[in-house]
């Protein structure tokens, strides 16, 4: 059983390496890092940074509950005050010009 997930576990990061890989022959690497939308939480904010245009953002617990949704007309630098239980993680799926984006964040447990 455990050779097998690990198995799977190997298998799947190989996959994602690939479908994630980006061909730089004719970009600098400083032009393809600023080209990468940003989500995080912090101080009880949750921020978007590098999207365009009109969005719709999903938030949802690991196991597939959803916990929130906010509709905005400029996702450019939006930020949306929500509370989020420290240590946990959660997905966010945004949702702007046509285009599906899906972020893992992890909320840092307070000391």
């Amino acid at each position: 059983m455990i050779k097998k997930l690990a198995l799977f576990l190997i298998l799947l990061s190989t996959d994602l390496v690939f479908a994630t890989s980006v061909s730089t022959s004719s970009l600098s690497i400083e032009a393809i890092l600023q080209e990468q939308p940003l989500v995080y939480y912090q101080d009880g904010f949750l921020y978007f940074e590098g999207f365009d245009g009109p969005g719709f953002i999903e938030i949802y617990s690991i196991i597939g509950n959803k916990i929130s949704e906010i509709s905005t007309q400029e996702l450019n630098e939006f930020k949306s005050s929500i509370s989020l239980e420290s240590g946990h993680m959660y997905i966010i799926r945004v949702n702007s010009n046509r285009e599906i984006k899906t972020f893992k964040i992890v909320t840092s447990q307070g000391l």
